[in-house]
């Protein structure tokens, strides 16, 4: 038997020039076909937006066949075409509308003017089932079936029949029609004989291509469950839907079943709508009013509720990775800042905590104000975290806030805030709070102190780091401390500070040795960071006067101070 490829050209066609409003009609009037037939599988009939979608979809092809006559469309394995030029497509999907028509042999598919309600609504509900691949009900089958009048099937050997007979037209004799008189031509057998079974008067052999397609649909459709069906129907709507309300309504409802998967710990089935709804913005059809309507009905999208599931999911299981998170969180956006933060203040784990904090930083780059009312919260390690994310922003204003909490009572939120001064030192408000952490009771948040503000240069700071130094509470700090003090007034002071240092140089101690090379060590350690010829001349003119091991530590800092001159 001659294979039948389908390809030859039926006589007495011509390729009509076609203008690019006829196509987009055409266009148009197939993506409201599959938003439809789509929103039918999630609604019941009396759904208010179901009706719409089959009124739009109504008037559309009606208004379309008024002025451009029948719609004619040719069946491709992956694309509709209409004359000649492609209107709808998909190739990500073995189970898409050209691709289903085109394994059951479907060559064309015509509308006709005259075209009624109840025909779209049938047309809907043939498409809208899901194939059965060991069931006979084909598209065919079930075209002939519903007898619809405006809507003509034709099939591949239908071009073979014209093409040698070389007259009529496409839909001279309708499929349906072909198909009844081929089962009333079949006289019925006699009861006692039984009825033979109807052969294919030809056979269209399939390629190893089609056999794969075949192949790997059957176990899409063996894998897929009903959830992932729905998140494919929500995409394809919400991809296509050029209503911005209508768009905004299934943005709502894809939110909601967000945070319903979330509630019932189906984090691998939310991501996947988090994907998609991520994927929403590449869409042709996403216009800037489909970008505002996107981000308001994204606003306040996490409740208390999910704050809760999320808590419990990360700290008890291993269901969601930091990415994960991170995507979930940030396609929410900005509005939900707060409930991320009350999120931040219950999760232990702290890979997650570091997660929610990156997420804040990019969500709170531009309004750090966000942040301020969460600094007075009891949660001690909330206002540290909180903290940590305004150090990131840096943004001035932050100082304030942030520096007020200089006393909290938590020793490492004040660490956060010492930290979060450094990155403002340059700023004369930053300067004033560093010199309050020079009475901090906790001594390596006041060493941390004052190496800031060795490093700020200001010389305000000499004064109190001066009276610090002559006080009597002084010679209670650890020597680590004391020389900390030094150094940065050596920093700070220059040679405003040498004859302090030689008098503290020398210094005698009879009876205490060792207080008496605290002492040099002291007065050395300021010396070797004001680094001047005064400097160099108080220590060259002490170091004779010392004995040999304190002699020994002051010619080491001259000789460092020479040589770091030496490669100026």
């Amino acid at each position: 038997m001659t294979e039948n490829t389908g390809d030859q050209k039926v006589a007495g066609e011509e390729t009509a020039e076609v203008s690019e409003e006829e196509v987009a009609s055409v266009t148009d009037v197939l993506f409201s076909v599959v938003k439809t037939s789509k929103s039918n599988k999630m609604y019941l009939p009396n759904n208010p937006l179901r009706q719409r979608f089959l009124e739009e979809l109504k008037v559309k092809l009606v208004n379309h066949l008024e002025e451009y006559g029948e719609i004619k469309l040719d069946v491709d394995q992956f694309e509709l075409k209409y004359k000649g030029k492609g209107v709808y497509g998909n190739r990500e999907s073995n189970e898409g509308l050209a691709t289903r028509m085109y394994f059951d042999g479907i060559k064309a598919l015509i509308f006709t003017e005259g075209i009624e309600e109840k025909e779209i609504t049938e047309l809907l509900e043939i498409i809208g089932t899901k194939p059965a691949l060991d069931a006979d009900e084909d598209i065919v089958t079930l075209l002939w079936i519903k007898e619809l009048p405006h809507i003509t099937c034709i099939l591949a050997e239908d071009y073979l029949e014209f093409d040698a007979g070389g007259i009529g037209s496409f839909h001279t004799v309708p499929q349906q029609e072909k198909i009844k008189s081929l089962y009333r031509s079949v006289a019925p057998a006699p009861e006692s004989v039984p009825t033979p079974a109807l052969l294919p008067q030809q056979i269209i052999f399939l390629t190893e291509d089609e056999i794969t397609g075949l192949k790997k649909a059957k176990e899409v459709e063996e894998t897929n469950s009903a959830l992932a069906e729905v998140i494919q129907v929500l995409f394809a709507i919400q991809s296509v839907e050029k209503d911005v309300t209508v768009f905004g309504d299934f943005v709502e409802i894809t939110v909601k079943l967000i945070g319903n998967l979330i509630h019932s710990g189906d984090i691998n089935d939310a991501l996947a709508l988090v994907t998609m709804l991520k994927e929403l913005p590449k869409s042709e059809n996403f216009s800037p009013d489909h970008e505002k309507k996107f981000a308001k009905e994204l606003e306040g999208t996490i409740s208390a509720d999910i704050i809760k599931n999320l808590e419990g999911i990360i700290d008890t299981t291993d269901k969601i990775k930091e990415k994960d998170l991170r995507d979930i969180l940030l396609l929410f956006g900005k509005s939900n800042i707060k409930p991320i933060c009350e999120l931040l203040g219950t999760v232990q784990k702290f890979e997650m905590r570091k997660v929610l904090i990156d997420t804040l930083v990019e969500l709170g780059k531009d309004s750090p104000e966000v942040f301020y009312p969460y600094l007075t919260a009891e949660k001690w390690q909330l206002v540290r975290d909180l903290i940590i994310v305004l150090r990131r922003i840096s943004a001035p204003a932050s100082l304030e806030p942030v520096g007020k909490l200089m006393s909290h009572k938590e020793p490492k939120v004040r660490k956060e805030v010492l930290l979060s001064l450094e990155v403002f030192s340059d700023l004369d408000a930053a300067k004033g709070y560093l010199l309050n952490f020079l009475q901090d009771e906790i001594g390596a948040l006041r060493i941390h102190a004052l190496r800031i503000l060795s490093c700020s240069g200001d010389k305000g700071a000499l004064e109190p780091i001066i009276a610090i130094v002559s006080s009597k509470k002084f010679d209670e700090k650890d020597i680590a401390e004391k020389k900390s003090f030094f150094e940065a007034l050596g920093a700070l002071g220059a040679d405003e500070v040498v004859p302090l240092f030689k008098e503290v140089l020398l210094r005698k101690y009879w009876f205490d040795k060792e207080k008496e090379k605290d002492s040099v060590t002291l007065a050395v350690s300021g010396l070797r960071k004001v680094r001047t010829d005064a400097a160099l001349k108080v220590l060259k003119e002490v170091s004779s006067k010392k004995s040999n091991e304190m002699k020994a530590l002051i010619d080491r800092v001259v000789r460092g101070i020479e040589m770091a001159s030496e490669r100026i």
